[in-house]
């Protein structure tokens, strides 16, 4: 690779998954204060796509100069550093290139200040406020669930009280209800939201819990190699989610049926996701499977349910509270507030697409990314 600049080659990697790297200069600097061209000569005998098993590379490198001591040492730098995933698949040990979004979330997570945290710190902010450009994709990677008693009457785990008129119970299913869902992973993995991390890094940290990002099976077990999560039980998992939304965060979890990776539990005031949402983006979080039905004659107009709302969808006309379906995301913080079970959650009649697995979800969203960033460099504009 003589005579490549492996930094400039891998901002352009990152870009393809982002469109213009924000900062880019500076970015590009803390890369080469932070990692080798050795190290990144390692992170290009990856797949551009993929994972490959320990064996393999080692195979692949025998042809190469690079030893095995080398790639011991530079994995030593890209795993924690969130550039190399370290996971089990079908009974083997391997690694993948990791995206971008996973270098930011692991820098900001750091305990240690360092030129390569504050920098990816601003990035990520420049992320979350929308001063970049942004994927171009359709397809939200995440969706919506509502607080669990709001939708379901039935749950042995519910521990807020709710004075709300319960949908039929046929028309709620397991892919609606975050105990259910849980259930279906072997391991669960908890971490600090990498965006409220940002935040603090730059100095505009929020009064949010910090500790709310959740990954499950593979991805779990990718985080837990970098030691900036914690293993959790089922049981601690739940009670974690009930306080997330007792401080009126909103569940986004990956966008498909079944086993799911991510959990995180999101606020209007640093997260990317529900920042987006409310500049009219529609391809980060698809709403839940309901919608809020307000009964008139039991709102007494307290306007709980206005101040918890994150999206602004609720407010107060000449006629009473009205709700702005096209804000709502479905998430039921209001429904849990109200006192006077004035709200409840119905069924939306034109429900959000939901993928039944992880791969073909993220299969369309790649392929999206790539037309989207061809259009966009043809100068055919940008998705929304």
């Amino acid at each position: 690779m003589t005579g490549i600049d492996l930094y400039e080659k891998l901002i352009h990697y990152y870009e393809f998954q982002i469109g213009q790297m924000p900062r880019r200069r500076e970015f590009k600097n803390a890369l080469e204060q932070t990692f080798s061209e050795d190290d990144l000569n390692i992170f290009f005998q990856l797949p551009y796509l993929g994972f490959i098993s320990e064996e393999k590379l080692l195979k692949k490198l025998s042809k190469t100069a690079i030893s095995k001591e080398n790639l011991v040492e530079s994995l030593g730098r890209l795993i924690p550093k969130g550039l190399v995933d370290k996971f089990q698949k079908n009974g083997k040990w391997g690694y993948e290139r990791a995206p971008v979004i996973v270098v930011l979330e692991m820098a900001v997570r750091e305990k240690e200040n360092s030129l390569f945290r504050q920098v990816t710190a601003e990035v990520m902010n420049d992320l979350i406020e929308g001063a970049a450009e942004t994927i171009p994709t359709k397809t939200p990677y995440y969706r919506v669930l509502p607080v669990e008693p709001t939708i379901n009457s039935g749950s042995q785990s519910t521990v807020i009280e709710v004075n709300a008129v319960i949908p039929d119970p046929r028309q709620i299913l397991p892919l609606d209800i975050i105990s259910e869902m849980l259930k279906e992973v072997n391991l669960i993995a908890l971490s600090n939201c990498y965006c409220r991390s940002a935040k603090m890094v730059i100095g505009k940290a929020c009064k949010h819990p910090l500790e709310t990002c959740f990954y499950f099976d593979e991805l779990a077990q990718m985080k837990l190699q970098t030691d900036y999560a914690r293993q959790l039980t089922y049981d601690e998992a739940m009670q974690i989610l009930y306080e997330c939304e007792r401080h009126g965060l909103v569940h986004n979890v990956s966008n498909c049926e079944g086993k799911i990776q991510t959990l995180c539990n999101c606020c209007e005031c640093s997260c990317a996701v529900l920042k987006a949402w409310k500049r009219g983006m529609r391809n980060t979080t698809s709403p839940s499977r309901f919608m809020v039905n307000i009964n008139q004659k039991r709102c007494s107009l307290c306007q709980d349910c206005i101040t918890i709302c994150p999206t602004g969808a609720l407010s107060i006309s000449k006629d009473g509270l009205v709700v702005d379906h096209e804000k709502c995301l479905g998430c039921g913080l209001c429904v849990s507030v109200c006192k006077q079970g004035a709200l409840s959650m119905q069924p939306r009649q034109m429900q959000p697409k939901i993928y039944k697995y992880n791969d073909a979800l993220y299969r369309n969203i790649y392929a999206e990314s790539a037309i989207g960033l061809i259009r966009r460099s043809l100068g055919l504009g940008k998705n929304k």
